[in-house]
């Protein structure tokens, strides 16, 4: 059994190994500015060491318990980071030289063979030119200006129902829009934290089939809902004097009924036995306010939870 561990360890030692040059031996190409065909063929070996990679890591992972299999799994998650972080890199260069310069030249080639046909002179041809150019510096758009951002980190998940909906839609906006099945999977497995990941372990290609093993435990509205309500009910009434807390409930409302408005459950919070159970939460003096403040306005005591605004509640009792 050792002697099994012990080489499953160094395949994939050797693996990391292949994977390091590869980007090693791409990056070269970058800092030498070689044409994009050759760097496009260098990482396309990156690609493929890559998913090696993975493939030796899990291997490796089948002779390991609990605690070794998590550390296993940041040893994993930052070797998947650098394949991202370097995939951007190669896709940021292969955009920023797109232009074909062969075919630039191939055009002004021509215009200036039509050009010499249509005047006959070489005079006449620079005089051309120059005008051409005159009007072109003239009604040429301004160059935007190139500003170099932070690059945006991945979303994560550790577990949290609350964050699941936003986690899936930032992964599919940030990831599978531009990498692969079989990539986005990898990518995925690096963002979830040590339980959620437990889900997916075992899945290498079908991307569909994690997200539904995700979606049975994380992404049911109902549970979602449960979690929101109770965390509304966890929360102690506010005692005179404790002005800080009320701040805490109007943001605390605010972030609940977004949240149940993203798994399309609004009416969960919208209704009168929470808004109820939100009054209770306040003060009798500020409540007295809110209910003035309602009075005036003509509707009725109990209020849809949109009209809920942090600004409005400050402006009406501080």
């Amino acid at each position: 059994m050792e002697k099994e561990v012990e080489k499953a360890k160094n395949v994939r030692r050797a693996a990391k190994s292949a994977f390091t040059r590869a980007i090693n031996m791409t990056q070269l190409l970058l800092d030498a500015k070689r044409p994009l065909s050759e760097i496009r063929d260098e990482f396309e070996k990156v690609k493929v060491v890559h998913a090696d990679l993975i493939k030796k890591h899990e291997a490796y992972t089948m002779f390991l318990s609990d605690e070794e299999y998590l550390e296993a799994g940041k040893w994993m998650e930052e070797c998947s980071f650098k394949f991202v972080d370097f995939s951007i890199r190669v896709n940021d260069y292969c955009q920023s030289n797109a232009i074909n310069v062969q075919e630039k030249d191939e055009e002004h080639s021509a215009a200036s063979s039509e050009i010499i046909k249509d005047h006959g002179s070489q005079d006449e041809i620079q005089k051309t030119s120059e005008i051409d150019q005159n009007n072109a510096a003239k009604h040429a758009p301004a160059k935007p200006l190139l500003m170099k951002h932070e690059k945006p980190k991945l979303p994560t998940f550790n577990g949290d129902v609350r964050k699941y909906f936003i986690f899936k839609a930032d992964f599919q906006h940030a990831v599978e829009s531009y990498y692969s099945e079989r990539d986005a999977i990898a990518i995925l497995r690096s963002c979830l934290g040590p339980e959620p990941s437990k889900l997916v372990d075992g899945i290498s290609t079908d991307l569909k089939a994690a997200w539904n093993y995700l979606d049975q435990n994380y992404g049911d509205p109902r549970v979602v809902s449960n979690v929101v309500t109770a965390d509304l009910e966890r929360f102690k009434a506010i005692q005179p004097g404790e002005d800080h807390r009320f701040c805490e409930l109007v943001n605390l409302v605010r972030s609940s009924y977004n949240i149940l408005k993203e798994v399309k459950r609004p009416q969960d919070i919208d209704n009168t036995h929470v808004i109820s159970l939100i009054e209770r939460k306040m003060p009798k003096d500020d409540l007295r306010v809110w209910a003035r403040h309602i009075g005036i306005k003509n509707q009725h005591f109990q209020i849809p939870i949109r009209s809920w605004n942090a600004q409005t509640f400050l402006n009406e009792f501080f």
